[in-house]
């Protein structure tokens, strides 16, 4: 399952570029740099034809938010939690960026 998941990023990128379509990179979809003025327009259509996973994505950055404003006594827990929550918002955001690849009949 874990090669699935690396590979299927890089897969639809490869298949993107041989295609000439534009994609979204994996380093703007797991935050690591700013989207450019092409990605951040195929990120905004694409949130907005599915407002329910962008909600999930918002409620999950606020759950982060507010879970970096807590104290830090809780046994390595909030960080466990903090982690968890990452991990899902970036699911999420692959998940949201895949449609990108799917909705221009690749």
């Amino acid at each position: 399952m874990k090669k699935i998941t690396l590979l299927l990023p890089i897969f639809m990128m490869l298949a993107c570029i041989s295609f000439g379509q534009a994609f979204i990179s994996l380093d703007v979809i797991v935050g690591k740099r700013q989207p450019s003025p092409t990605e951040q327009a195929l990120m905004s259509t694409e949130e907005a034809l599915h407002p329910n996973i962008t909600k999930s994505m918002h409620d999950i950055e606020d759950a982060m938010s507010h879970l970096n404003d807590a104290p830090d006594e809780f046994g390595g827990h909030k960080a466990a939690a903090l982690r968890d929550l990452r991990k899902a918002w970036v699911s999420l955001r692959k998940a949201l960026y895949y449609r990108i690849w799917q909705d221009t009949g690749n």
